[in-house]
């Protein structure tokens, strides 16, 4: 079987199940290339690209265990975000496209060439990671109460994200940034309250109780609940950024909160009466309520 018949086979089987043959010829791309190491380039070009029978069979399973419901991502070990390659697993959510309207606000706000930042709920720490790598200057502190998504954030503290032959990161093989310091800990609770931060990140869990009946199935079943859901009504942790984050920032110093599409009057009410000022909602590309900022009180 040639790679580009291999490519059709997967694509076809994938395609019931995401209900989008555009969608399906992606994932499609994603597992032959990664399975066989070569490049999409190679996929479509190079004639003498060898499919062995171990080649087909892990594809296969691969692809069965995407059809039924496990994310691609989680089963590949990476995931692509703002622009390059990061390590996921299930203890740590998978990035969205959305997420990258906070990268992009804080990058084009903070003109500081040096700058000292949290990063709460930091997941699996690809937010530092961007943010430090654009900014070399930067230094980041990510926070996250889940020990396993550290090991997670350690492992994307580098620039570029190094691979074993098994396209497993290697924390043997990997350079770490020495701009990000990680700590295990519930919010703020374990960093000293002085005002020595220039800026705070988040993208807490917001999902409200009701909401998370209705998540896809693949989300329900694989991604952790711990780092989605925010409470009955999906705002518990802006409350206590709210109260507590003016503590730990320079004056002047800003908040960037991620926010759910139906949280952009919420949000900023809830920072309102904290006493933020100059507080404002910033949309996604999909035109959608996604970035709250607002500065120190």
């Amino acid at each position: 079987m040639t790679a580009s018949e291999l490519l059709r086979n997967i694509r076809e089987r994938l395609t019931p199940a995401s209900g989008n043959p555009d969608l399906a010829l992606i994932d499609a791309e994603d597992i032959v290339c990664q399975s066989l190491n070569i490049t999409r380039t190679q996929l479509y070009t190079d004639t003498a690209v060898v499919v062995g029978e171990d080649n087909i069979a892990g594809i296969n399973t691969i692809t069965e265990r995407h059809i039924d419901g496990e994310p691609l991502p989680y089963i590949l070990g990476k995931t692509y975000f703002y622009d390059r390659e990061f390590f996921v697993d299930g203890n740590v959510l998978i990035p969205r496209p959305d997420t990258e309207t906070i990268v992009e606000t804080i990058i084009n706000t903070e003109k500081n060439h040096s700058a000292k930042f949290i990063d709460i709920g930091t997941g699996s720490g690809i937010i530092a990671a961007v943010l430090t790598a654009h900014r070399p200057g930067w230094v980041a502190v990510g926070i996250d109460i889940s020990y396993k998504a550290l090991l997670v954030a350690r492992m994307n503290a580098s620039s570029p994200t190094v691979e074993d032959g098994r396209g497993q990161p290697s924390a043997r093989n990997s350079s770490s940034n020495k701009n990000i310091s990680l700590i295990c800990c519930d919010m703020l609770t374990a960093v000293k309250p002085q005002k020595q931060f220039d800026f705070i990140v988040s993208n807490p869990p917001y999902i409200s109780s009701p909401q998370m009946k209705t998540l896809d199935p693949s989300v329900i079943r694989y991604e952790p609940h711990t780092a989605l859901h925010g409470g009955e009504d999906g705002l518990d942790y802006y409350r206590v950024i709210s109260g507590t984050a003016g503590m730990y920032l320079k004056d002047g110093g800003r908040v960037y909160l991620e926010a759910g599409y139906d949280q952009g009057g919420s949000v900023p009410e809830i920072l309102r009466d904290g006493g933020w000022r100059d507080i404002a909602v910033i949309k996604d590309l999909g035109g959608r309520d996604r970035v709250v900022t607002a500065v120190s009180p």
